[in-house]
């Protein structure tokens, strides 16, 4: 290690012992956080220096929190009440994006946007009794849990979950409740409509 390195790595050890947090250190030592992160990571700060860290760590914490909150209300703002137009066009954008091109349906893990699709079918008269759901699920985990966690969200109950499937081999970081696939019975004329409606959209823009 070359001398100006170690008296850098020197100062870096010793600021992160008095209880200075990465950014600080960084700023005061002009070398990039993740390398501060790096010579730090198995430093223990002393008792009488770590309530003083926490303190600091927790206050990035509340800006960052104040941050979400202040954009959170910003995006609410302008999204504003949902039209019968706004949901006819995110239904289009979700099929677009996640659907099946053979059949009218979408499969995700993610809940809120099976919920939006589930809701948006509305605008085209679909309802809940023509909905068919199937899980896709590792091997392990509970298939029972699985559909009734999909089915109290996405309000479709539980005998209208007629596929299951399992997917064998290990999977790093699973999911809990696998993913749902929602299908629409009979849905040839809206799936044609969907699809119409992405032609036009995409010669127009």
């Amino acid at each position: 290690m070359r001398k100006t390195q170690k008296v850098k790595v020197d100062a870096i050890m010793r600021l992160r012992l008095a209880g200075h947090s990465i950014p600080e250190i960084s700023a005061k030592t002009s070398v990039p956080k993740t390398t501060v992160q790096r010579y730090v990571k198995n430093v223990e700060v002393p008792h009488e220096y770590m309530q003083f860290l926490r303190e600091k760590q927790g206050g990035s914490k509340q800006r960052a929190n104040g941050l979400r909150e202040n954009v959170g209300r910003k995006a609410e703002q302008f999204i504003g009440l949902l039209s019968d137009r706004d949901r006819a066009l995110l239904l289009i954008g979700l099929y677009w994006g996640e659907g099946a091109k053979n059949d009218f349906s979408i499969i995700n893990s993610d809940v809120y946007l099976l919920k939006t699709f589930v809701e948006c079918l509305q605008t085209l008269d679909v309802g809940v009794s023509r909905l068919r759901a199937g899980v896709r699920v590792h091997v392990g985990t509970n298939v029972d849990d699985a559909k009734t966690y999909w089915s109290k969200e996405l309000s479709i109950p539980k005998a209208q979950f007629t596929q299951i499937e399992i997917v064998h081999g290990r999977k790093k970081g699973k999911l809990l409740y696998g993913m749902c696939r929602v299908r629409i019975t009979k849905g040839i004329k809206e799936r044609i409509y969907l699809q119409k409606a992405i032609q036009y959209i995409g010669k127009s823009v």
